[in-house]
């Protein structure tokens, strides 16, 4: 171990590396014989050195001697990295040096006072609490703000009541740092007691950020009042904290003391003021002023509202301002249809699916037969999304649209539509059905299926199209008919690969009968594929007779087919399977010893 006085030697070195060593190696020996020297690298020109020094004081225990020590480092002045790191060190101690942190708060020199309060802020324990508000009457109006500040971060709800009384002190800087404090509390404040503070220009913005956190619908008038105010940022605060509180509010409290006040600002200047502030890159005053300007009903919002429901993140509190708006906004939004450029037309026509006005039944109809393919496409999906019934016949008009996309929407509208009028979908199924077109009658199968219209999907079944009589296939076994058992099976003799695989998958279901053991002969078709989807549902239906066939599969395949026999055998007879899986536990191919590993964690229990 090198000797301190080679150490005190490398510490005065230019090298700050090597000052940096020496201070780690000063951790070496007892704090009584070193404490000088880290006391000094605790002010060293190089952070990197301080940060050594405040990590190696730590390591020692924070002795009441060893905390005085570092408090009178504090009225050192002209070493701002020293007065940091002693900071550093204090409040890492944290609760251990208290008392000494207490001791200090009678300092004489202030600037110690105001440090020892940073430092109890903090550490943030609420044993300072009833120190703190003492603070708040320091002759010093800084030391008193940075007790207010501390007394926010520990965020007691007992220290209300003096920082309340603390605001009778005309200090700007202190009643700023309460009603900072007040907000990072958050506790329910009297209005009254903070409402004064407006006379200052200087403290509206502040004032009523905090009552946007503390306040509630007894602000209304005096921040309704504030959206007047001529100083932008003022107007900001005010109108995120009506926000606040509104959303907070019940319905009662909203509607009968908060939307009032508001709705006497229609057609005011204030109107102006709030659409000229869209331009806030802040995204709380943005969702604010949408928020308000839907409370007041002032119809020049309409304006603002299509322009910013491009921005996703908007739109919901967009949707709920148009709502608050009713037919009358409605009725707007219907006008501008007309004449709006494309882009905006797509924005009106997806906002008719989400709002439940009558107006938006017209701008749907309107959009049916607009000339731009996304406008129709969106309309299209209006008409599904608020059921509109009394347009289905427009969107049967459409099922032959030139635009594909188009097509899709009206399939999933009326598929929407099956519900509240099953019949006009019938019909348009049936029509589709008829089409030589296989597209159309794909569409139809997907109506079929909404309908649950089982005698039709037999039908669609035999189609001469390879893939509506998958989809038909498919739906048919989404529909857990047992009637359609015997479809299915024949299924599995199809012609194409994809649709025996869909007949496979869809006898899964137990509750479908296989009287003449059509998937048990299926285990012999000629594609992998096939087999694989026919061994899962014999494995889901747990049919005994077919382990026969699963085990031949076992003892002559490979890869996934032998994987999924694995895993059928398993669901029939863990037993009967427990031999198969020992030996594919050995299998060269990674996978299938996978798997057969996982199986065999559950064969005991099941066994």
């Amino acid at each position: 171990m090198e000797r301190i006085e080679d150490l005190r030697g490398r510490l005065g070195s230019s090298d700050e590396e090597e000052r940096r060593i020496s201070v780690r190696a000063l951790a070496g020996f007892p704090l009584a014989e070193v404490h000088e020297l880290l006391f000094a690298s605790l002010g060293d020109e190089s952070w990197r050195v301080r940060k050594e020094a405040v990590d190696t004081i730590l390591l020692y225990t924070a002795t009441a001697d060893l905390a005085r020590e570092l408090i009178a480092l504090l009225s050192v002045h002209g070493n701002a990295g020293l007065r940091n790191s002693v900071v550093e060190v204090l409040q890492t101690f944290g609760s251990s040096v208290l008392p000494q942190l207490f001791e200090a708060l009678q300092d004489n020199d202030p600037g110690v006072r105001k440090f020892i309060v940073d430092i109890l802020g903090g550490i943030g324990d609420p044993s300072s609490v009833a120190k703190l508000v003492l603070v708040l009457h320091d002759e010093d109006s800084n030391v008193a703000a940075a007790a207010a500040e501390s007394l926010g971060l520990i965020g007691d709800e007992q220290a209300v009541p003096d920082l309340l009384n603390a605001l009778d002190r005309d200090e700007f800087l202190l009643r700023y740092a309460i009603l900072k404090a007040l907000v990072k509390i958050g506790a329910p404040v009297p209005l009254g007691k903070i409402t004064h503070l407006a006379e200052n220009p200087l403290m509206k913005k502040a004032l009523y950020e905090c009552i946007g956190m503390v306040g509630n619908y007894e602000a209304a008038n005096l921040l309704a009042e504030a959206l007047h105010d001529r100083n932008r940022t003022v107007r900001a605060a005010a109108v995120v904290a009506l926000d606040s509180i509104r959303r907070r509010s019940s319905q009662e409290e909203i509607e009968e003391s908060i939307d009032p006040c508001l709705r006497l600002l229609v057609g005011s200047e204030t109107v102006e003021n709030l659409l000229l502030m869209h331009g806030n890159q802040d995204s709380r005053v943005k969702l604010a002023v949408i928020a308000i300007l839907g409370a007041i009903k002032d119809l020049r919002a309409i304006d603002l509202f299509l322009m910013e429901y491009r921005e996703e993140k908007m739109r919901q509190s967009i949707l709920a301002a148009l709502g608050s708006l009713g037919e009358e906004g409605g009725e707007q939004l219907h006008n501008r249809f007309a004449s709006a450029d494309d882009e905006t037309r797509c924005i009106i026509a997806h906002i008719a699916g989400e709002l439940r006005l009558r107006a938006c039944v017209r701008i749907a109809a309107a959009g049916l037969s607009d000339g731009v393919p996304l406008v129709r496409a969106l309309s299209v999906e209006a008409v599904g999304k608020a059921e509109m019934t009394e347009l289905i016949p427009a969107l049967l008009r459409l099922l032959n649209d030139p635009s594909a996309d188009v097509r899709r929407k009206v399939t999933g509208a009326l598929v929407r539509l099956a519900n509240a009028d099953p019949a006009s979908v019938s019909s348009a199924a049936k029509r589709l059905a008829e089409s030589e077109e296989p597209g159309c009658r794909l569409q139809s199968v997907k109506l079929l299926g909404s309908l649950r219209d089982e005698s039709h999907l037999v039908l669609m079944s035999k189609d001469e199209d390879p893939i509506v009589r998958r989809e038909a296939v498919t739906y048919l076994g989404e529909l857990h008919l047992p009637a359609s058992s015997g479809r299915l099976s024949m299924a599995l003799a199809d012609e194409d690969l994809d649709v025996r695989v869909a007949a496979a998958t869809a006898l899964g279901w137990p509750g479908f009968a296989d009287e003449a053991g059509s998937l048990l002969l299926a285990m012999s078709d000629p594609s992998p594929r096939v087999q694989v989807a026919v061994l899962k549902s014999l494995g889901r239906r747990k049919q005994h007779s077919a382990l026969p066939g699963i085990i031949s599969i076992l003892e002559s395949s490979s890869g996934m087919l032998l994987i999924t026999a694995l895993q059928a055998a398993f669901q029939i007879s863990p037993q009967q399977a427990l031999p198969y899986l020992l030996k594919a536990e050995q299998d060269n191919d990674y996978e299938v010893a996978r798997v057969a590993r996982g199986l065999l964690d559950g064969v005991t229990e099941s066994i």
